[in-house]
């Protein structure tokens, strides 16, 4: 499914919580620049930057950081 982060993509797979790759961690994902020409002031990206936050709670994960410039952008997991 777009924008989803998979680690065991056969759930039969996927050790408990806390074992193997299965526990807290940070994600960076780089490239995630929005559409070019999109954002022209620092109002925009700062509007784009909390659409961002917002999409990353919904996604249950906590929103740490993104640069709306090099398209970094950084969230915890407490697991996959």
């Amino acid at each position: 499914e777009p924008g989803e982060v998979l680690l065991y993509p056969d759930p039969g797979t996927k050790p408990r919580e806390g074992e193997g790759l299965n526990r807290p961690a940070t994600i960076t994902l780089f490239q995630c620049k929005p559409p070019a020409g999109s954002l022209t002031d620092a109002d925009s990206k700062a509007r784009y930057r909390e659409r961002i936050a917002k999409m990353t709670e919904v996604k249950g994960a906590t929103f740490v950081d993104y640069d709306c410039d090099r398209g970094i952008w950084r969230f915890r997991v407490s697991h996959f």
